[in-house]
């Protein structure tokens, strides 16, 4: 029978996963301008995976609702790159499964931690229109759902500036194939997630 919770061997590293080659050109205003202290990160996630042994047919849910903890770090927006510095957090919640058959529905609860240590690093990025940020090259937001395959990379996301506070949200959806037990199995994903930052 497969493991009822596959996500045992998750790594949520949602900040700052690549680094890519830094740009100083200078070029216009720039709204992101400037530098902000990390405050939190909050993340919803669904992860859908099926599977068929014989004749029965399995569905595995896992569903994850998180806000980082001990958050440190501060990011510069410059015209066309972001710098990190010493951007950490921890993880340490729950999440749950549910594992789904035509007899039966069963449900589990399985911790999710996870500490970030303080890095630093540096990416390109572009600004398109008023509200929403491109990184050309890469960006530093990812996440690893399965330690076989690489990480899930969030290149594009919508920005929101109110008083002090940036808020950077992003929706991934992929499909792929998630690795329990050795066996392969189809899985689709949603991962919404919001980045907020105070200006220094």
């Amino acid at each position: 029978m497969l493991n009822r919770s596959p996500f045992l061997a998750i790594a949520f590293c949602l900040l700052f996963s690549v680094a890519c080659k830094k740009s100083n050109n200078n070029s216009g205003s720039n709204p992101l301008a400037g530098s902000w202290n990390f405050v939190g990160e909050t993340t919803n996630a669904d992860i859908t995976s099926n599977a068929s042994l014989g004749p029965i047919s399995i569905q595995v849910v896992n569903l994850i609702d998180f806000r980082t903890i001990n958050n440190m770090g501060s990011l510069t927006f410059k015209s066309d790159s972001l710098d990190a510095v010493g951007v950490g957090y921890s993880i340490d919640t729950t999440y749950t499964t549910y594992t789904i058959t035509a007899l039966a529905t069963d449900t589990s609860v399985s911790p999710l931690m996870a500490t970030v240590q303080p890095a630093d690093t540096s990416v390109s990025y572009q600004l398109i229109g008023q509200d929403s940020i491109y990184f050309p090259n890469g960006s530093p937001f990812g996440l690893s759902v399965d330690s076989i395959q690489p990480p899930i990379q969030i290149k594009g996301a919508h920005f929101i500036l109110s008083g002090s506070t940036l808020s950077i949200t992003s929706t991934i959806n992929q499909s792929g194939n998630l690795t329990v037990n050795g066996i392969s199995l189809p899985t689709t994903g949603t991962v919404s997630s919001v980045i907020t930052l105070s200006k220094q």
